[in-house]
């Protein structure tokens, strides 16, 4: 009797494991239809420069677009490549923010792009600005051919944080955008005093790294509009200097950080 109380329950588990199996697979299918959504890979290849410094992967914030919306999703400690299902027939914009804030790498597919975008830090100034974009007008990246608008930047300018930034955004989300939409700013010279001595680590690369001492006049750095940041490991310090290149204005903060 027990043998076969045993025999009927192993054939129950089948039947069931197959019924949750069935049941996962039309559930996956009705969400994401194939002839509606494309499977795509975003990689991070490179490592960030303070994860190298301090031997430790961060983890990423992962944004991208869709039909005019923002989808997030968080990306573990040392994951560099996630799969997702994104719709077919549209550009789709990508930024990944280490910690969650900071500078991203980005990239785009295309409407009729590959299955696998390369996100890199050139882009992710670009990237950003698109999702702010979308988060201004559902439609502003509805007629964007990403691939020409990068060719285009590439054409007149290395740093994308010397971009006119406003000017770009308001030429696409009022669907105006074309090749004088793309205005390049001079970077604005900064004199950073009186802050803690020790090497400080900018987070883009672009950005310089540099030294500070007790009783010197302070360093010069050149720099693009936006946020940037620079690392003290040795104390764990964390330079913010944000920049208005219309204003031609900077405002330096130091705060402890960041923690991961």
């Amino acid at each position: 009797m027990l043998y076969l109380f045993l025999h009927v329950n192993k054939h129950t588990v089948c039947l069931l494991l197959v019924s949750v199996a069935l049941v996962s697979f039309l559930s996956v299918s009705c969400t994401y239809d194939p002839l509606s959504m494309r499977a795509v890979t975003v990689v991070i290849p490179m490592q960030h420069r303070w994860e190298v410094m301090q031997n430790k992967s961060f983890w990423y914030t992962l944004v991208w677009t869709e039909k005019g919306e923002c989808k997030r999703q968080h990306i573990n400690a040392g994951e560099r490549r996630v799969n997702l299902w994104v719709r077919r027939g549209e550009t789709v914009v990508f930024c990944a923010y280490p910690l969650g804030e900071f500078s991203p790498v980005g990239g785009a597919l295309a409407a009729d792009g590959g299955q696998e975008v390369l996100l890199n830090e050139q882009e992710g100034v670009l990237c950003h600005l698109l999702i702010e974009s979308t988060k201004l007008t559902t439609g502003a990246l509805g007629g964007l051919v990403y691939p020409h608008l990068l060719q285009e930047i590439r054409s007149k300018v290395d740093d994308f944080s010397l971009l006119d930034a406003n000017r770009l955004q308001k030429d696409l989300v009022n669907g105006e955008l074309r090749s004088s939409s793309i205005q390049v700013q001079e970077p604005l010279a900064v004199v950073i005093s009186t802050i803690p001595q020790g090497y400080w680590v900018g987070e883009r690369v672009r950005d310089t790294s540099f030294w500070s001492y007790w009783g010197n006049e302070g360093v010069a750095l050149s720099l693009g509009a936006g946020l940037h940041c620079f690392w003290n490991k040795e104390d764990a310090l964390l330079l913010r200097v944000f920049v208005d290149l219309k204003e031609q204005a900077f405002f330096p903060s130091v705060q402890r950080g960041p923690l991961w």
